[in-house]
């Protein structure tokens, strides 16, 4: 089956994601553009993208720190200053777009067993970068605000339209003792409250992971917690060795459910990131809390994930690591099952082939859907990337499941394969 697709989202930007240099950040987020790294980044800071990422889009310790600064730094670009006024000459815009094949089983009398071509698949314009030297800013906008088509992370997708998807305004206000105090109000269509402000690897936000599949190497992005509609102000203290988030949110965007009525849920999240001989490592934890309560009704937010990553070396070839286990509680608003939902994941991803160009990646994620009977699945999932250059990447992985989950499906689907093309302009 041939299908051409717009969309909605390119999350690479969100990012999440992303990151200084040509952030490809994000990401982020699902509907907003899901592999948060923005070409715009590197024309306002003059760094390759290789400045800020490790395994792109990831980022490494640097891309962290212009993350947190808020997009704020430039080197390259000239600036416009005055009383009260320091922004770049040009405003940069990035193009982002993915061109995307898979290949699924299934049951073929109901057309299930066949191949897809998403193209463009994730599609947007984005606009970011300094407003002034505390003041920064991200805009995802959907290319040609036409159709938004949302990457389930099972070779599906589905989706609405709208033009802008995504949009944050982070506010450096100062410091507090060492750590630097960051304020930034925020709205996505489908990266989840950790848009705001994250800035580990490992799935915590939709947008921002080295892979692209998601929901089988991320416990928070199996469990639906990583991902979603969010609109709300992240409170922030950050070091380079630490930061807690503090999320006052709605699960909202655009039209939908931003009647806030009587109350906010709430996000925390606190990571610890110290290094360990030659290693950078993270250690964190996320717990979501509360009803928020639209005018639609209450919309219940209760779970937790603790995950860790750590970049290194293996016999001198680059390392990366994740791991991360959720819990999201039953009758929330990403499992109405009777029971807690609850999900494990590992991923170990080997760089330096070809010339370090290539890398290549495995992992592992089981989980428990809360469901009384047929609550199982596992997931195993390998695959490569190759870049031919810093902005572009394909990537090719295949994903076997089995468990009581799967073989209870009517369609008999247990594995899927994807080749993707990934390019920021």
């Amino acid at each position: 089956m041939l299908k051409t697709t717009l969309t909605r989202r390119t999350q690479a930007a969100s990012s999440t994601g992303a990151v200084a240099a040509l952030l490809l950040g994000v990401v982020g987020a699902g509907v907003s553009t899901d592999s948060q790294a923005i070409p715009g980044f590197a024309r306002q800071t003059g760094m390759a993208c290789a400045a800020c990422h490790t395994t792109f889009p990831a980022i490494n310790a640097f891309g962290r720190a212009f993350k947190a600064g808020g997009y704020t730094l430039v080197g390259a670009q000239p600036l416009i200053e005055g009383e009260n006024l320091s922004l770049p000459s040009t405003l940069n815009m990035s193009l982002i777009s993915k061109l995307r094949y898979s290949k699924t089983n299934g049951n073929t009398d109901a057309g299930l067993d066949r191949g897809e071509i998403v193209w463009p698949d994730e599609a947007a314009f984005l606009v970011g970068g300094r407003v002034s030297e505390r003041i920064g800013f991200l805009a995802e906008i959907a290319l040609g605000g036409a159709t938004e088509v949302e990457d389930n992370g099972d070779g599906t997708s589905s989706g609405d339209t709208n033009g802008l998807f995504g949009f944050k305004i982070p506010f450096n206000v100062g410091q507090m003792g060492n750590a630097n105090i960051s304020i930034t109000p925020f709205s996505t269509d489908g990266l989840g409250v950790a848009y705001g402000f994250e800035l580990l690897n490992t799935g915590a936000l939709r947008s921002q992971r080295s892979v692209e599949a998601r929901t089988t190497l991320s416990a928070a992005q199996s469990l639906g917690m990583g991902s979603g509609e969010a609109t709300g102000m992240a409170f922030v203290a950050h070091t380079p060795e630490f930061y807690f988030n503090y999320t006052p949110w709605t699960p909202g965007w655009g039209s939908n459910n931003m009647d806030i009525g009587s109350g906010f849920a709430h996000y925390f999240r606190g990571v610890y990131m110290p290094a360990i001989g030659s290693w950078d490592t993270g250690f964190g934890f996320q717990y979501l809390t509360g009803d928020a309560k639209p005018s639609a009704g209450n919309v219940k937010v209760d779970g937790w994930v603790i995950d860790a990553q750590a970049n290194g070396e293996a016999g001198g070839m680059p390392l990366s690591l994740y791991a991360s286990y959720g819990v999201a509680d039953a009758g929330s608003v990403w499992n109405a099952n009777p029971g807690d939902a609850k999900a494990f994941a590992v991923m170990a991803q080997l760089g330096g082939l070809l010339s370090s160009k290539a890398n290549v990646f495995a992992g592992w994620r089981t989980k428990d859907n809360g469901k009384v009977n047929n609550n199982r699945d596992r997931a195993f999932t390998i695959g490569g990337q190759y870049m031919p250059a810093q902005n572009v990447k394909l990537e090719l992985f295949h994903t076997k499941e089995s468990g009581s989950a799967i073989n209870a499906r009517a369609d008999d689907r247990d594995n899927l394969t994807m080749l993707q093309m990934f390019a920021g302009f």
